[in-house]
């Protein structure tokens, strides 16, 4: 009895109709709601994080001109503190930077402690980044190219200045007159280094390239796996700013010559023997790595910028 009166108790098509009648409504308006409702979360599903991206492409390229960037998609959640993103890209004159996807982790739920130390490298992390298939592509320096056509006063013919780098110019010649070395305030509330001291990014699947089609070999280190950890510390000198540290490790790191794509001249030194893809000149299963860098004063000239120099550590 109890499965009869189951069976039954699902209103068919004309007492539904009734059911809808008696409240001023009909069928179709809920047939159309249905069907717009799944509409709806189809779109969101599959469209949103697209158009999302194509707005964010067009927006950022209307407003940044030293440069293209793409974004394939782009979604976000607040609740979760997660960005992700897919297919971006970033090109101008001189490099080209490419990410497969990836996803960035901000945990805003962490408790912030504006009396902590703000170069701390042991602090808690709370922003995480997850990238794969990331490329980078060094093709040309032309703004080191611009700047000795500069220095030893010929006519630039590479590119012509911007507007920000004549103003920037302007402010630097002002500053050389009376440089005045100011280090970063000590007020650890100041800073973003003291809501996120340390940035923790995984890579899967990386490749770093330097070379362009007119040279006929491109150096090309590939890796698998990425762990690198980003924070700060103070200076090595009361000049500067700060000091930027990157340490962590990759795996199964592999260093080429590769033959440069679309080469049309002569190579007279070819290398000794191919390997696979092209000549290794390194590989190792596990490479540490150890970068740091100093920030120069807010009010130094570009003789002591251009002083500091980025050193790094390989080992394994």
């Amino acid at each position: 009895v109890t499965m009869e009166k189951a069976n039954t108790s699902f209103p068919s098509y004309n007492e539904l109709d009734d059911y809808l009648t008696r409240r001023n409504s009909n069928f179709v308006l809920l047939l159309v709601a249905t069907i717009t409702s799944c509409g709806w979360i189809i779109y969101l599903t599959y469209y949103n994080s697209r158009n999302i991206g194509l707005i964010l492409t067009l927006i950022i390229n209307r407003l940044y001109k030293n440069g293209y960037i793409h974004i394939g998609s782009f979604s976000f959640s607040v609740l979760s503190g997660k960005v992700m993103f897919r297919d971006v890209s970033f090109i101008n004159e001189d490099m080209s930077i490419r990410i497969q996807d990836g996803l960035l982790i901000f945990r805003w739920w962490k408790m912030y402690n504006p009396k902590q130390k703000q170069h701390d490298p042991k602090a808690e992390t709370r922003l995480y980044v997850t990238v794969n298939g990331f490329e980078f592509h060094v093709y040309n320096r032309t703004d080191l190219y611009s700047r000795l056509q500069e220095i030893f006063g010929l006519e630039p013919t590479l590119i012509p200045p911007h507007r920000d780098e004549e103003k920037e110019r302007e402010q630097r010649d002002k500053s050389l007159e009376s440089v005045h070395i100011k280090a970063e305030t000590q007020d650890p509330s100041s800073s973003w280094r003291s809501l996120i001291p340390v940035i923790k990014v995984n890579i899967s699947t990386g490749r770093v390239a330097f070379g362009n089609h007119h040279l006929p070999q491109t150096l090309c280190m590939n890796f698998d796996d990425a762990f690198l950890t980003y924070a700060t510390k103070p200076p090595s000198s009361h000049l500067d700013q700060f000091m930027h540290i990157v340490k962590g490790s990759l795996e199964n790191v592999r260093v080429m010559l590769v033959p440069s794509p679309r080469y049309l001249g002569l190579q007279n030194d070819e290398p000794p023997r191919l390997m696979g893809e092209g000549f290794v000149v390194m590989q190792s299963n596990d490479v540490d790595i150890y970068y740091y860098q100093d920030e120069p004063g807010n009010h130094c000239d570009w003789a002591l910028r251009s002083a500091v120099l980025p050193t790094y550590f390989l080992s394994h």
